[in-house]
């Protein structure tokens, strides 16, 4: 008696994946596991901020208090910084790997719909729609939490940006070889 592949796994993810049209056994990594992606990759990134400036950017950043005074600038200066590193950062590591460290780690691919990977043209849209998370307090409580819900909730899985560049967050080791081949 042959068991079906989709019930040794989260079998509604992967029924709802198998059912829009991608390859099957194809499976969505859930919220949680892209939440902790993300979450380890500001990480580096604010770990990188922190080595290159000797810890001064970050500083400067979160000090909301210089906003009224003279050096207003620097504030601005250094979210800039920030924001630019997180744009080079998601835009190259996903040219590089295909994902993002945290993404690697947690075993999770950006796909299209069908299981093939992202091209180049799409990291950097991807990338720049990415820097509303970094916004502070409303990039996290607003646009965060509102697509950590949607992903959790949504029958696809799918975050506000994936819905933009029609992509899909699938487990690396569910897809076929021929897109696992070009991953890192």
């Amino acid at each position: 008696m042959a068991t079906d592949p989709l019930s040794l796994h989260n079998s509604s993810n992967a029924r709802k994946l198998v059912s829009e049209g991608a390859p099957e056994g194809v499976l969505l990594a859930p919220a949680w596991k892209r939440c902790a992606a993300y979450i380890l990759d500001v990480l580096v990134i604010n770990f990188l901020a922190g080595i290159m400036s000797k810890g001064r950017l970050l500083m400067v950043a979160w000090n909301f208090g210089t906003l009224t005074s003279p050096l207003f600038w620097a504030v601005l200066l250094s979210w800039t910084v920030i924001l630019s590193l997180h744009w080079l950062y998601f835009k190259y590591t996903g040219l590089w790997m295909g994902r993002s460290l945290g993404q690697r780690w947690f075993h999770i691919a950006l796909v299209h719909h069908d299981a093939t990977p992202l091209g180049s043209s799409h990291w950097g849209r991807r990338s720049f729609a990415k820097l509303r998370y970094a916004i502070p307090v409303i990039g996290q409580f607003w646009w965060g939490l509102r697509d950590l819900l949607r992903i959790r909730n949504h029958q696809q899985h799918r975050s506000s940006i994936d819905e933009k560049h029609n992509t899909a967050a699938a487990i690396d080791w569910s897809l076929p070889p021929a897109t696992r081949a070009l991953l890192r």
